[in-house]
C-alpha cells in the first residue's frame, strides 16, 4: 500500500500533524494483508524537513524546492522527479491548490484534501475544514477515509533518542532559547543568571547569533557554566532538550518540537494562538506565560520578575528531585 502525504511548509504546523501520522500509521498497518506492506511518502518543502526524522516509524521523505510550489506546472516538473511507485492514496493536509493538485500528478487512485476553492478540480475525496479549531483536530478529520469510527486524539511522542550529553545525569543542565531583539539579549536575562550559582545552562543559537552570544557569555557571572548549541539538527536538538532540567523558548515551533521529545517547557509567547496551534496532544510538561494572562503583563512587556520567581522555583524543585 501507497501513501503519500503534503505536509504543510510551515515548521510549526507539520510538527503538530505528527499525531494524525502517527494514527494513520497505526491504522492502515492493521488493516495490511498478511504479504503487504506500508510504504508512507512524505512530501514536504525541503526547509526544515529534517524535523520528520523524529517519527517513530519507518517513511520515506521527498523534499520540494519552495519555487516548486508556485503554480501546478511548476509542481508537476517536481513531482515528475519523485521516485514513487503507483499510489493507491493520497492526501493534501493544507489548504494550497498547487499541493492538491500533487496527487493528480502521482495518478492517486484517491485523492483527499481539504474543501476549499479550487480543489474540488483535482480532488475526489473532499474534507470539510474544521475552522478555529486545532491543527491537529483538523488534520485528524482525514481519518474518516479510513477508520469506521473516528479515534479519539492520542498523546504521542518522538522516537527514543539518547542524550547529546553522556553525562546529563551528573551534570544537569537547562536549556535556553533567548529571544533576540535587534540583534541584543533582553537586560533582564542578565539579571536572571545572577540569581544561580554552580547551574549549567545551554544557550542555543543560529549561525548568524554566534558572535552576539559568545559576547554575551563573557558578561554573565562566573559563578555558572555555560555552554552554546547550534540549532542546525532537529536530531540535536531533540537529544540536548529530552534530557534537560527544563527547556525555556519564545519560538512557538521549538515549543512543539520539544514537547513532542517529551521535554519539560517553559513558553514565553506574545501572540501565539494556542489553542489553535499549541502542545495539546504532546505528552509533556508545558508552562507557559502569556502577554494576554495580567499577572505576567508589564507596562513594556513581560513581567520578567514574576516569571523568574516561577522559573527559580522550578529549577530548584528539579535540583531537590536529583539530589534525592
Amino acid at each position: 500500500m501507497n501513501i503519500a502525504i503534503k505536509l504543510p511548509n510551515d515548521l510549526n504546523e507539520r510538527v503538530l500533524c505528527f499525531p494524525f501520522l502517527h494514527v494513520l500509521n497505526k491504522e492502515l498497518t492493521k488493516k495490511l494483508e498478511e504479504d503487504e506492506f506500508l510504504n508512507l511518502h512524505l512530501i514536504c518543502i525541503k526547509d526544515d524537513i529534517e524535523v520528520l526524522n523524529l517519527l517513530p516509524f519507518q517513511a520515506y521523505y521527498h523534499e520540494l524546492e519552495p519555487e516548486d510550489l508556485k503554480t501546478i506546472f511548476s509542481v508537476h516538473r517536481a513531482c515528475m522527479n519523485f521516485k514513487i511507485d503507483k499510489i493507491d492514496t493520497f492526501i493534501s493536509l493544507t489548504e494550497s491548490f498547487v499541493d492538491a493538485s500533487i496527487g493528480k500528478n502521482l495518478f492517486a487512485e484517491d485523492k483527499i484534501g481539504y474543501a476549499i476553492g479550487q480543489n474540488k478540480w483535482v480532488l475526489n475525496k473532499r474534507i470539510s475544514k474544521l475552522k478555529g479549531r486545532h491543527v491537529t483536530e483538523q488534520t485528524f478529520q482525514f481519518l474518516t477515509e479510513f477508520v469506521d469510527e473516528l479515534p479519539s486524539i492520542p498523546q504521542v511522542f518522538s522516537r527514543d533518542i539518547p542524550p547529546f550529553y553522556a553525562d546529563y545525569h551528573e551534570n544537569p543542565y537547562a536549556v535556553l532559547n533567548l529571544d533576540l531583539k535587534s540583534e541584543k539579549i533582553l537586560q533582564e536575562w542578565e539579571d536572571f543568571f545572577d540569581l544561580y550559582v554552580n547551574q549549567n545552562f545551554v544557550f542555543i543559537y543560529k549561525e548568524e547569533q554566534k558572535e552576539l552570544l559568545e559576547e554575551y557569555i563573557k558578561k554573565l557571572p562566573k559563578k555558572n557554566s555555560y555552554k552554546t548549541f547550534k540549532r542546525d539538527s532537529y536530531i540535536d536538538f531533540g537529544k540536548l532538550i529530552s534530557y534537560a532540567k527544563v527547556f525555556i523558548t519564545y519560538d512557538g515551533a521549538f515549543l512543539n518540537i520539544a514537547a513532542y521529545c517529551g521535554a519539560k517547557v517553559l513558553h514565553l509567547h506574545e501572540k501565539m494562538n494556542l489553542q489553535v496551534c499549541g502542545p495539546q496532544f504532546f505528552g509533556a510538561d508545558v508552562r507557559t506565560f502569556s502577554l494576554s494572562d495580567p499577572g505576567f503583563k508589564a507596562d513594556n512587556g513581560f513581567n520578567y520578575s514574576k516569571i523568574f520567581d516561577e522559573i527559580y522555583q522550578i529549577l530548584d524543585d528539579k535540583s531537590e528531585e536529583e539530589v534525592e
